[in-house]
């Protein structure tokens, strides 16, 4: 688990994937923690995810986390990895924080856990991001966290959109 001033950032195991398939219901009594109707704008990216988690053990660690704020005990969203590391050390990262929720540097606070975490493994050089191709929330997040847009690349699910990097300071 990752924490952080305010959030408690939870890593989805057996027991989290299959609540979310159950329900929000069962999983607030798993997580022990109040759900949210619409807490994820991605509901059907978990089950994708769950069968690549299963089927390649190697993204225990690298993939998707949910996101508890502490003061209400709400799940607020999820983020993670894109997957474990590639040959260069390049990881990606990804987050969503519910509409009621953002605004509040709780997106920022979730980001910047993942990059902390990703930055103790000595194999990781680069953590890598992908926002929409203009200037919004997300950029600016990245930005304040020390990201360099790198550029525009065409997302095969996305369309085009802006790449961003932080590189390890050796």
């Amino acid at each position: 688990m990752l924490e952080t001033p305010r959030l408690k950032i939870i890593p989805c195991d057996d027991t989290l994937f299959d609540a979310i398939r159950m329900g929000d219901g069962i999983l607030g009594q798993v997580l022990g923690a109040n759900v949210p109707r619409k807490w994820t704008q991605f509901r059907d990216a978990f089950a994708p995810a769950y069968l690549r988690w299963k089927a390649h053990p190697p993204l225990r660690d690298w993939w998707t986390y949910l996101i508890i704020y502490e003061p209400d005990n709400l799940l607020i969203g999820s983020c993670g990895y894109k997957g474990e590391p590639d040959d260069q050390g390049c990881v990606e990262i990804g987050y969503e924080i519910r509409a009621s929720h953002r605004q509040k540097g709780l997106a920022t606070e979730a980001a910047q856990a993942l990059v902390q975490n990703a930055l103790t493994y000595p194999e990781v050089k680069k953590i890598l991001a992908h926002t929409m191709p203009e200037e919004n929330p997300s950029a600016r997040l990245l930005q304040k966290l020390g990201f360099v847009r790198i550029g525009e690349v065409d997302h095969p699910d996305e369309g085009v959109v802006w790449r961003w990097e932080l590189t390890r300071n050796e």
